[in-house]
């Protein structure tokens, strides 16, 4: 086992890497008709060359108005979630003006029933209620 992984570190060392020595060819020349090419390759006419270059620009054109889409899509989504939050802080809002004003009305309500002189009454009626059945009730007792 040792021997094998000896062996294929060798070999991955020593090993010359091909494709890091080449470079890529990038020669352009026009061709006659009935002229040999000057070099091996692909033969493209100028029309082909033409579409290549105009197929690409489409697609380039097709990404950035797929990109813009999205975005004036996301934009309006953004836009309506903002308005549904206001809509609903506003509706929320005014269930508390409400509440408040239900709450200051029983507020005056119990104001108003503080200051009556029917508490009082009742207060020291009550009082005089409870000593006079104790007495009667003491005085049933010890007779």
């Amino acid at each position: 086992m040792k021997l094998i992984s000896l062996f294929l570190c060798a070999t991955i060392i020593f090993t010359p890497a091909y494709s890091l020595a080449q470079e890529p060819d990038y020669r352009i020349t026009s061709v006659e008709e009935n002229q040999p090419a000057p070099f091996k390759g692909i033969l493209l006419t100028q029309d082909s060359l033409a579409k290549i270059e105009s197929d690409l620009r489409t697609k380039v054109k097709v990404c950035e108005n797929d990109c813009k889409l999205k975005l004036n899509e996301l934009k309006l989504l953004h836009n309506r979630d903002i308005l549904l939050i206001e809509s609903e802080a506003h509706g929320l809002s005014q269930i508390i003006k409400t509440k408040d004003s239900r709450i200051a009305e029983l507020e005056k309500i119990v104001e108003d029933s503080n200051n009556s002189w029917t508490v009082p009454l009742v207060a020291v009626a009550s009082f005089v209620l409870g000593v006079t059945i104790t007495v009667g009730i003491t005085y049933a007792v010890n007779r």
